[in-house]
C-alpha cells in the first residue's frame, strides 16, 4: 500500500499494479464486502485505487522476477526503501529479463477515477 500511496502522490500517470497473488486481486477486485482481517487494507487500497485511473493484474512469479526479488529483498531487509529514476544493478539486471520473456495477463480489472464535485 505505500508504493501505491507514494505513486499517486509522484505521478498523474496511470498506474499499473502486478500482484503474484490471484487471492489479493480477487479480495481487492470483488465487489463484495471484505470480512477478512485485511478488510482495512483491501479497503483502504480500493480507496487508493480510485483516485487514479490504475489496473491490477495477477502476473504469477515466474513472470515477474524483479518484483518476487524487491518483495524478498524487503522482507530480508524489515524496512521500506525508493529508489527515484535507476534502481540497484541487480535490478536492472532482472527487469532486462521480464521485459524480454512473454506475459500472459489475465483477471484484470480497471479501476476508475472517482469524479470529484466542486462547489
Amino acid at each position: 500500500m505505500e508504493g501505491l500511496s507514494s505513486s499517486i502522490q509522484r505521478s498523474d500517470l496511470p498506474i499499473a499494479i502486478e500482484v503474484d497473488s490471484a487471492m489479493v486481486v480477487a479480495m481487492i477486485t470483488g465487489g463484495d464486502m471484505n470480512r477478512s482481517a485485511y478488510a482495512s487494507l483491501v479497503n483502504e487500497i480500493r480507496y487508493l485505487l480510485t483516485l487514479r485511473q490504475s489496473y491490477i493484474t495477477h502476473v504469477s512469479r515466474s513472470q515477474n522476477k524483479a518484483s518476487d526479488s524487491l518483495a524478498t529483498f524487503g522482507r530480508a531487509q524489515g524496512r521500506t526503501l525508493t529508489w527515484i529514476g535507476l534502481g540497484p544493478p541487480e535490478v536492472l539486471e532482472l527487469v532486462a529479463t521480464d521485459c524480454t520473456e512473454p506475459v500472459i495477463e489475465y483477471n484484470t480489472l480497471q479501476f476508475s477515477q472517482k469524479k470529484k464535485k466542486h462547489l
